[in-house]
This record gives structure tokens, sequence and C-alpha cells, in this order.
């Protein structure tokens, strides 16, 4: 499980939250993007409110108790 704040970088951290409902917050750099809940992963991208995002781009911080 993760902690507040840490950023999720493995598979695992998504089934995680896509399992649990955790919410995540992305960000692309240092800007704030958007808040969700993961609706499906794969290795190239994470579906958040209907929106994919790229893995290797955006950074991805759990936000557990939003």
């Amino acid at each position: 499980m993760l902690n507040q704040g840490d950023i999720l970088l493995y598979d695992s951290h998504f089934l995680y939250h896509l399992k649990h409902s955790v919410p995540v917050q992305i960000y692309d750099g240092n800007v704030h993007v958007q808040i969700g809940i993961v609706a499906r992963f794969n290795e190239h991208f994470v579906e958040i409110e209907d929106t994919l995002y790229n893995r290797q781009r955006f950074t991805f911080i759990s936000r557990p108790g939003f």
C-alpha cells in the first residue's frame, strides 16, 4: 500500500488504486492536471475520468482520504 503523496510507478500500485477506488492525482511536470479514480490501465496508459494518460509523460500521486 502507498501512502498519501507517494508516486505510483508499478502495475501493482495502479492495481491497488483500481481495486480500492483510491484517488490519484495527476501531474504534467509540475502542473496539476486532474484528480480521479483509475478506471483501467496497461503498461502504457492509465484511464482516469474517461481520459487516457501516458504513464511515461505524467506523474501519478496517491491521494487516499481525498
